[in-house]
């Protein structure tokens, strides 16, 4: 009888501690799924969070069809049609805007390969370029989506996560468009930093190269007032940019307050 109750006993205990051990990996389980479906969303979420999560990187070497010079500048005028098309579509659907830069000049192209690129002009991507600017967080992170889902994504600079020592930020594509194949650069931009790139700091960057040419042609050193000089001008620079961003930031949580409201 002893024995047949001992037996017993040991069962209940192995089988309860099976029952325990069970649940404890059940539990881990469901909170790494948890956790995924969180990164996920959050990934993909319409909001400041959802910005700063995607990721730097490259998706595959960035390489145009061609490394001739000659044959991707007779490919150019289409693949600038086809992506002021493409972005037509996207800018009406998330409520943005376009602006479409010229062509890269030959002259440009032609240095830039030479000097950067090792005469490899399948390395240049940005002979087809253009912008699109937000007023808002939201609708910029659904023209990216749509972006992504209209073209093959092929590099992702986050500069709204990592900003330029300036404190510029936005978000720097490379997407290779479906019929020309041609690889295109594409810029994200919020608008209020976009003025003040092409306003306020681009004035910082025509005195800062005032400043640098007058030594340069005194074949000098610059002084220290220069330096100086210099100084105080990125820092206002970085100032605005700065500001420009508390707003959208703001704004971001503000959007989060009421929608939890």
């Amino acid at each position: 009888m002893n024995r047949i109750l001992r037996t017993f006993f040991i069962f209940l205990l192995l089988l309860s501690t099976r029952s325990a051990f069970a649940h404890t990996v059940d539990h881990e389980q469901n909170n790494t799924k948890d956790n995924g479906s969180y990164a996920a969303k959050l990934a993909f979420s319409n909001n400041l969070d959802g910005l700063t999560a995607i990721p730097s990187m490259q998706y595959q070497v960035p390489r145009q069809t061609s490394a001739d010079l000659d044959t991707l500048y007779s490919q150019a005028n289409d693949a600038q049609q086809e992506l002021a098309k493409l972005l037509k579509l996207i800018t009406a659907q998330s409520q943005t805007q376009s602006v479409l830069a010229d062509i890269k000049s030959r002259d440009r192209a032609q240095a830039k390969v030479q000097n950067k690129l090792d005469n490899d002009a399948s390395q240049l991507t940005d002979i087809v370029r253009a912008s699109i600017v937000s007023h808002d967080i939201h609708n910029l992170m659904q023209a990216f989506a749509l972006l992504k889902s209209d073209s093959e994504l092929i590099q992702v600079k986050n500069r709204f996560a990592d900003p330029k020592e300036s404190g510029y930020r936005d978000l720097n594509l490379l997407v290779k468009l479906p019929q020309s194949q041609m690889i295109a650069e594409v810029q994200l931009h919020l608008a209020d930093i976009a003025e003040i790139k092409s306003g306020a700091e681009h004035k910082v960057y025509e005195q800062v190269q005032s400043i640098q040419a007058s030594a340069m042609q005194q074949q000098r050193d610059l002084s220290e007032i220069e330096n100086a000089r210099i100084t105080q001008l990125r820092q206002e620079s970085h100032k605005l940019y700065h500001k420009a961003w508390l707003r959208y930031k703001r704004s971001d949580q503000a959007n989060v307050i009421i929608a939890a409201a």
